[in-house]
């Protein structure tokens, strides 16, 4: 993906200096610049750099003029420290986050390179930059499109790959079948690099938002995502609780079996998000949801049958505790996953 984004960024940068220096307008390498200070890798967050850059670039253009007229008697550095803190001011107003940096450099190439043409450069400028703007657009839709949703849903499938990893690590740990076959122990480190995943989901929702036009908080693809993150979120609470409440291998028959029922549902688990991921990863528009429900194991079905057993009561008062934090915590895990379904299907159901 990383090589297809500067492969974008290179071909797109090649033809806009290549159609402005063809023009014969002065200043094409302004094109050039806009491209590569735009580029993001998502439609979205394209959209979203190129509204700053050109708000930047408008502001700073302004405060240039009017600084330069207005504080001509004023030594330059003193100037130009004014005017930059005036873009500080109104760019903080305005809630600008990158468009600082082209703004800043408009005020001072303006003030001490373009001094004596202001009035023929600046328009050119904000030609060529708008023009740099359009063709990274158009790029990231024609050219290997790139939209947010796409690399959103795409870092979802990824993260249930590393749950359904997590969750047959944690079903064979617990199984007396499987004792010692973990090959990849689930501890705090995979805990913590699944929190990182789905914080960087996160993070990419600004970008989805751009690209969905107005109301874009009630949009179908806004809505599923957020119910992917809620329930990624409760997931992984699961594997948290799961590794700080670890089990002993000393237990009575009965708390045996509480473990196997434990396995079984997740590996039930881990193979319904399986599912979840074919859904992501071969949808065509917005992925339809699995078409059967979580089949819980039968050991699970007779759960409670068995923590009515007498014979539970010889274990340790700690160690049944523990074995209830970890069955309630699989309960919950559970129903997170067909509270998600049912919200998946409503939520396409309205698109």
């Amino acid at each position: 993906m990383s090589n297809r984004n500067a492969l974008r960024t290179a071909f797109t940068a090649g033809l806009g200096n290549a159609f402005a220096s063809l023009s014969g307008l002065a200043d094409s390498q302004y094109v050039a610049l806009s491209v590569v200070a735009v580029s993001s890798g998502t439609y979205g967050g394209a959209l979203s750099l190129g509204r700053q850059r050109l708000l930047g670039t408008v502001l700073g253009s302004v405060l240039l003029l009017i600084g330069y007229e207005g504080l001509r008697l004023l030594p330059m550095p003193l100037g130009i420290a004014i005017t930059l803190g005036a873009l500080r001011l109104l760019g903080g107003l305005l809630k600008l986050q990158v468009g600082y940096k082209v703004g800043g450099m408009i005020i001072v190439m303006g003030w001490l390179v373009h001094e004596g043409g202001l009035a023929s450069w600046i328009p050119i400028r904000f030609l060529w930059t708008c023009f740099g703007v359009l063709i990274t657009l158009l790029g990231l839709r024609l050219f290997w499109p790139a939209r947010g949703l796409d690399s959103n849903l795409t870092q979802v499938a990824d993260l249930l790959v590393q749950l359904q990893s997590c969750f047959r690590d944690l079903a064979a740990r617990v199984d007396p079948a499987m004792t010692g076959q973990v090959a990849n122990p689930v501890g705090i480190g995979r805990y913590r690099a699944l929190r990182n995943q789905l914080v960087a989901i996160r993070r990419q929702r600004p970008a989805l938002l751009q690209e969905l036009g107005s109301l874009p908080e009630r949009h179908p693809a806004t809505l599923l995502m957020a119910n992917f993150e809620a329930t990624s979120s409760r997931l992984i609470t699961l594997v948290g609780g799961l590794v700080r409440e670890p089990p002993t291998l000393q237990d009575p028959q009965l708390v045996v079996q509480l473990h196997r029922a434990e396995a079984e549902l997740l590996q039930a688990m881990a193979g319904h998000l399986g599912q979840w991921e074919q859904q992501i990863r071969g949808r065509r528009g917005l992925p339809k949801p699995p078409e059967t429900e979580l089949q819980l194991p039968r050991s699970w079905h007779e759960l409670g049958q068995e923590l009515n057993n007498p014979t539970a009561n010889s274990a340790s008062l700690e160690r049944l505790e523990r074995i209830a934090s970890r069955l309630m915590l699989c309960s919950q895990a559970e129903q997170a996953i067909r509270s998600a379904e049912a919200n998946w299907v409503a939520i396409l159901a309205r698109a």
